[in-house]
């Protein structure tokens, strides 16, 4: 008999992962798993058109409304925002960093990316499965190459968020290392694993 298996993501990647993570958190329990992806920027990069009647944007991010997403109070001014409109409406962002140190809040740590560093990339539910997300991290990787003339970009992704990993394969980055970090109350451990 054939079974067939709900991939991790699907269990996790919803309201009542989410929720169960938050409440562990709040009891000092935290487990983060993140693969460190990669991608060369001095060749030709990914072009895909843009779905219907969407429009895309770099922008600087102080002028994002924070009461629209609470994550434009996130960037700092010498960080880029590109978003992704429909009708007038933002149904998608991500965040660009270069030559900074930036936070990492799930593994509780900052880092130091060489390159352009991708994050935070949302698409509100109602426009995913559009492409939407694909063609947000394309436009990033031309407009870090031409804000910054970057040699290269990076990206962190939970190892259970299949739809994020596919999105950086589908532009070309390359998995290099996973990083991990736990927590159970005043315990820590930090480990970091190369990709052969």
């Amino acid at each position: 008999m054939l079974r067939r298996s709900l991939p991790l993501w699907k269990l996790t990647r919803n309201r009542y992962g989410r929720a169960a993570y938050e409440a562990l958190s709040a009891r000092g329990v935290t487990a983060t798993r993140m693969y460190r992806y990669r991608r060369d920027l001095t060749g030709e990069l990914p072009d895909p058109l843009p779905p219907d009647g969407v429009r895309f944007a770099v922008r600087d991010p102080e002028g994002l409304d924070p009461d629209e997403y609470a994550d434009f109070a996130d960037p700092v001014p010498e960080d880029v925002a590109v978003t992704a409109d429909r009708d007038g409406e933002i149904v998608g962002y991500l965040f660009l960093t270069a030559d900074r140190p930036k936070s990492v809040e799930a593994l509780d740590a900052t880092f130091e990316f060489e390159g352009a560093y991708v994050w935070r990339v949302f698409v509100d539910p109602s426009a995913r499965g559009e492409g939407i997300a694909t063609a947000l991290v394309a436009r990033a990787l031309a407009a870090a190459r031409e804000t910054w003339a970057v040699a290269s970009a990076c990206a962190l992704v939970a190892v259970d968020n299949r739809p994020s990993q596919w999105v950086f394969e589908n532009n070309g980055f390359e998995r290099e290392a996973v990083r991990s970090y736990w927590r159970v109350g005043p315990v820590e451990r930090r480990r970091r694993r190369g990709l052969d």
